[in-house]
């Protein structure tokens, strides 16, 4: 790569807020973090453009911006870097729905809420249920998921549980999270990548990345979130 590749501003593409991991106000959050540090170590400035999912891979396949975060594994010619992080997703319920979800098939007769795009994140199985399921449906606003368990207008939320930890403890006050509930690890944690155009790119991005992991800055990165009311 030319040393004006090196130098260059990357623009990468993320939906909106994502407490933790993005907010969006700032410009920062463990993956936005953790994205512009292994950029900097590897001669890069960051640029973030807020998308929704479906828009920003749209404009990475046009090459309007370099990278994406959150995009679904697989995608043919797109160039995935290293995990940035992992999502400890699963399925949360009303402790008082007392719902028996050791598996995925168990979600099928529920009325279930996924971030977008989540029916894409999960593997055959997961797909399969949300296809056949009458009553999944996925939101972009992921509060929104949290209103709908806690007014009973579903049975269980598709969500990460650090997502789901940080809205619950903002908004339990004021839009009366009042409920027990109950987090079922039925899925994987999934690793998160930034997806790039251009495969030179990816590797300088992941040599960076390599690094702040080495250097243990990476897990500073998270422990200062989780441990900071931000």
């Amino acid at each position: 790569m030319s040393a004006q590749t090196l130098s260059q501003q990357v623009t990468i593409a993320s939906s909106g807020s994502i407490p933790p991991y993005v907010y969006s106000e700032s410009d920062t959050g463990i993956q936005l973090d953790i994205i512009r540090e292994a950029l900097t170590l590897s001669g890069h400035s960051l640029k973030i453009r807020y998308l929704s999912n479906n828009r920003g891979l749209s404009f990475l396949k046009t090459k309007n911006v370099d990278g994406v975060i959150n995009v679904p594994a697989g995608i043919s010619h797109l160039f995935y870097s290293d995990s940035t992080i992992e999502y400890q997703n699963g399925v949360t319920a009303l402790k008082s729905s007392e719902l028996k979800i050791s598996e995925i098939s168990d979600l099928q007769a529920l009325r279930v809420v996924g971030f977008q795009n989540a029916s894409n994140y999960f593997g055959a199985e997961f797909k399969a249920m949300s296809l056949k399921n009458d009553h999944y449906d996925e939101v972009v606003n992921q509060l929104a998921q949290l209103n709908m368990l806690f007014r009973n207008r579903c049975d269980a939320i598709v969500m990460d549980h650090r997502i789901y930890n940080y809205y619950f403890n903002t908004y339990k006050d004021e839009l009366g999270f009042n409920q027990a509930t109950v987090f079922y690890k039925i899925l994987p944690p999934s690793p998160r990548y930034v997806a790039f155009h251009n495969e030179a790119l990816r590797d300088s991005f992941n040599k960076g990345l390599q690094q702040l992991k080495e250097s243990g800055r990476h897990q500073e990165i998270i422990d200062q979130y989780l441990h900071s009311t931000h």
